[in-house]
């Protein structure tokens, strides 16, 4: 059932679809070079932000 209604999604929706990922790819263009600018710019921060989130994840894991 679920199967069929997928199949008879009708033009708007699938043009809705196509808008909001087009719209994501866009954000995370833009948070990607956001991104790169601050490691580019503050690299000291960078890896500080990535040691605390790799002591994070550990820890995490760690528990279970």
């Amino acid at each position: 059932m679920i199967s069929i209604a997928r199949n008879q999604t009708s033009a708007s929706e699938q043009g809705a679809t196509g808008e909001v990922i087009a719209r994501a790819q866009e954000y995370l263009a833009e948070a990607g070079e956001l991104v790169k600018d601050v490691i580019h710019n503050r690299p000291a921060l960078a890896l500080g932000v990535a040691l605390a989130t790799g002591v994070l994840l550990g820890w995490l894991i760690k528990r279970r």
